[in-house]
């Protein structure tokens, strides 16, 4: 019987780091760990990084260490935010295998990985600067063995980080370009393939294939349809048996509890629509607006509408600033990579517009990007209604514009306000949804400046778990974190699967039992059958036969599926089964000749792979080939069986008039088919 083993290794809620084990596949799901816990927490004397809040080392080098990274075939990354650790794994641990990820995730990845890796080696360049001599005014004053102190310090932080741009780069180079619904055979036996997430440009939900058991992992995920990534994919778990969440907003962040599908959509498109309508309100009394946001994601929802609302008003348009290493690679992407988009910009991708405004921006010279700050004085930006955009870790930057708008406001004379020069209003909005690192924002300018802080929160919640789980129509066992999980428990009753936690570095193991589901070639036959008849799909019982070195399933006392079905309850297993009135479909010719086989014969071969085989005499149950066999030596007349144990079930061989094999289960099947056919083969 397959089993799944899941460990996560990120403490992180926000981020995934799973190693899962598929019997003797292991593979890793995501690679995410928070960008500040890698860069701007302080290290102690042995290198190991601390988190400002606690003496517990974060250092993931620790955790990973104890992963046989040899053993580990591929790794699949569901959206940009969950690639941080990728460069150290394939650049200084033994993992050699394939990497998966979407061609926007991978583009997104690398911006967001050389964005936190530039501002961590400035921010620590410019504390080496200033340590070096507390008492001198500027850096162009250091003497020389200040600045040696400095440079020394620097170099000394640098070996302490987990990679650089080189491995940023080489990792890149490593990943594997997919599409949605594009099957991917990673090792033998087993299958892979993405549906949309709905969270960002190109981000994935995977669903990992094997021995026709699909497990599902659902990655940071939205129903908000609003925004302009493509839409959640919901095939994502109806197709499944097993199905792994990884991860929902934190109930103490998230106000509104009562949040469905079209609810969540509507409060989305609320949040964004609030801090448009500060933005425009200030813009309309020539005010300047501060934006603290990535230049991906939401910001660039909230970038687009800004812009259409401007010039819907006729409203000056304003000279819109991103300071950032990466803006302008991020928002071109959103342009070139149109099939990733949502059904309403894929549109415009027909027409003569783009699906973002930032082209049009550019031509009538209203889009500026800036590496740095430091950069912006080279720049010759006219003045006047500015909209500038910082990514949160930007501090420095942050607190310049904060303080030097504030300034300006207490500077602004009446006259200047008259004459249209001064500029007394100006703004700071929020939008993250990660609500500590925006509160620490918060409490940074609240003493300088007013802040509209609304969270645009668009990862699942508990609710939006639970409403998902009415869709998994073929599910048998559903994983969740614990935090998940408390919140779920209570309610799991009413659920036809079982419910499992996983934490923090604690393995859990779920055995993949298949005896609700068929193999798919039967269940496709089926299922054409009852089509061709104008019935409906239907779950019909019946006996496993080896024929042609095939599983295929009689149906009991020759009744197949062509005329009025009868429904019966089957008191074992308590699944309503169907019986139907037609011949069986006659058993294929086999390729070998099966008369030179005997049972003890067959059982010391099959003893001798390692299944537990014996011989028992006994009275064959009514099949096909029982009923045969039945005729030509009389009723009840006992026959020589062979007899199989193994893990998850057992099975009857008759070999008598035809083979048959005979399941106590269906996914003890896979075990008999493989095992036949390695000792037919060998013989």
């Amino acid at each position: 019987m397959p089993s799944i083993s899941v460990v996560s290794f990120s403490p992180h809620e926000r981020f995934h780091l799973l190693l899962c084990e598929l019997d003797d596949t292991m593979f890793i799901v995501d690679c995410g760990w928070p960008l500040d816990s890698l860069y701007n927490d302080q290290a102690d004397d042995t290198g190991k990084l601390r988190s400002a809040k606690s003496d517990t080392r974060l250092d993931p080098r620790d955790a990973l260490s104890t992963i046989n990274w040899a053993r580990v075939d591929f790794i699949l990354l569901s959206n940009y935010e969950q690639m941080t650790l990728l460069p150290y794994i394939t650049e200084y641990t033994e993992f050699s295998g394939p990497v998966y990820a979407t061609e926007p995730a991978k583009a997104y990845g690398r911006c967001v990985l050389e964005e936190g890796l530039s501002a961590a080696l400035h921010d620590k360049g410019s504390d080496a600067m200033q340590g070096g001599s507390s008492s001198m005014a500027s850096t162009s004053n250091m003497s020389h063995s200040s600045w040696s102190h400095a440079a020394n310090g620097l170099d000394k932080w640098q070996a302490q980080l987990p990679y650089t741009q080189r491995d940023i780069v080489a990792a890149m180079e490593k990943i594997t370009d997919v599409r949605h619904n594009e099957i991917i055979s990673p090792v033998p036996f087993v299958q892979v393939y993405t549906r949309s997430s709905g969270y960002s440009i190109g981000s994935a939900n995977w669903t990992v294939e094997y021995k026709n058991h699909r497990t599902a992992f659902i990655s940071t995920s939205t129903f908000a349809t609003c925004l302009h990534p493509q839409e959640w994919d919901p095939k994502v778990l109806s197709d499944a048996q097993a199905i792994v969440f990884c991860d929902a907003v934190d109930p103490a962040s998230y106000e509104d509890d009562e949040v469905g599908a079209a609810r969540a959509n509507a409060q989305v498109l609320q949040r964004i629509n609030q801090l448009c309508s500060t933005a425009i309100s200030t813009m309309k009394q020539r005010g300047r607006v501060l934006l603290i946001g990535e230049p991906y994601g939401v910001t660039q929802d909230i970038f687009q509408l800004i812009a259409e609302h401007t010039q819907s008003l006729n409203l000056p348009l304003p000279q819109f600033i991103f300071i950032s290493p990466v803006a302008e690679r991020t928002l071109q992407y959103g342009n070139i990579m149109g099939e990733w988009l949502c059904e309403s910009k894929q549109v415009l991708l027909y027409l003569p517009e783009y699906p973002f405004a930032d082209k049009d921006l550019r031509q009538k010279n209203h889009l500026h990007f800036v590496r740095s700050l430091a950069d912006l004085a080279t720049k010759n930006i006219p003045q006047g209604n500015w909209f500038v955009v910082v990514p949160p870790h930007d501090t420095a930057t942050i607190d310049y514009f904060a303080r030097q708008w504030k300034q300006d406001a207490q500077r602004c004379s009446s006259a200047e306000m008259a004459s249209g020069t001064g500029m007394a209003k100006f703004a700071v909005l929020i939008h993250d949804d990660d609500v500590a690192r925006a509160q620490s924002l918060v409490n940074r300018l609240s003493v300088s400046s007013e802040i509209t802080f609304v969270p645009v929160s668009r990862r699942f919640t508990y609710h939006n778990i639970e409403q998902s789980l009415a869709s998994a129509t073929h599910a048998q066992h559903v994983l969740m974190p614990s935090s998940v999980y408390a919140r779920l428990a209570a309610g799991a009753s009413k659920y036809e699967f079982k419910m499992f936690e996983y934490s923090h570095l604690q393995a859990t193991t779920v055995d993949l039992s298949a005896d609700r589901h068929l193999p798919l070639n039967i269940q496709k036959e089926m299922t054409r059958q009852i089509k061709s008849s104008g019935k409906q799909c239907a779950v019909v019982t019946g006996r496993l036969s080896l024929a042609a070195g095939k599983i295929r399933l009689e149906y009991p006392e020759g009744q197949a599926l062509a005329q009025t079905s009868v429904t019966d309850t089957t008191a074992d297993t308590g699944v309503n089964s169907t019986k139907d009135t037609r011949s069986a479909v006659p058993v294929s010719s086999l390729p070998r000749d099966l008369s030179v086989w005997t049972p003890e014969r067959l059982a010391d071969e099959l003893n001798e792979i390692g299944i537990n085989a014996s011989v028992v005499v006994g009275i064959p149950n009514g099949t096909a080939a029982a009923s045969s066999e039945a005729q030509l030596q009389g009723a009840d007349q006992p026959v020589k069986l062979i007899k199989i144990v193994v893990p998850g079930g057992s099975a009857t061989i008759h070999m008598h008039g035809g083979w048959s094999v005979d399941c106590t289960s269906v996914s003890t099947q896979w075990t008999i088919m493989d095992s036949l056919r390695r000792v037919l083969k060998c013989a």
